[in-house]
Order: structure tokens, then C-alpha cells, then sequence
């Protein structure tokens, strides 16, 4: 993600229960660390559609997604 309006991506440590869904849907972003939470590690080459399936599937919601809108269908 590029330009004006990055993605952000941030977890809720104390929410998080380490199921690690998120590390199967989006490898490349997120990592489990030490404490059992997960970790963002990077946003380099990520994609959205992945990022919001990490989000989607936190089975206590404790990743959130934030960035600039689309412009599909624009």
C-alpha cells in the first residue's frame, strides 16, 4: 500500500487470545510473538482483500483495519 491514505493495521494485544488465523490468512503481515499475541511485521506488498480477511476472521476481533476508501466502481 502506497500513496496518500496508507493502510493501517493494528491488533488489540490485550484482546488478542493468539489463535493465529490471522498468520494462516496473512502470512506476510502478521507474526506471533513472543507473548503469544499476534504482531504486525509488515505491510510491504500486502494486499487489502487479505488484511480484511485477517480482520474478518480474529475470532475476537482484535485486528483493525483502517486506510482510505476504495475507488471501485468509480
Amino acid at each position: 500500500m502506497t500513496g496518500e491514505g496508507a493502510v493501517r493495521v493494528d491488533v488489540d494485544a490485550g484482546t488478542c487470545v493468539g489463535s493465529t488465523w490471522c498468520t494462516t490468512v496473512a502470512a506476510r503481515t502478521f507474526v506471533m510473538g513472543p507473548d503469544g499475541k499476534a504482531h504486525v511485521a509488515s505491510l510491504d506488498g500486502v494486499d487489502i482483500e487479505e488484511l480484511q480477511e485477517a480482520e474478518d476472521s480474529c475470532p475476537v476481533s482484535a485486528i483493525r483495519v483502517t486506510g482510505p476508501p476504495t475507488d471501485e466502481g468509480a
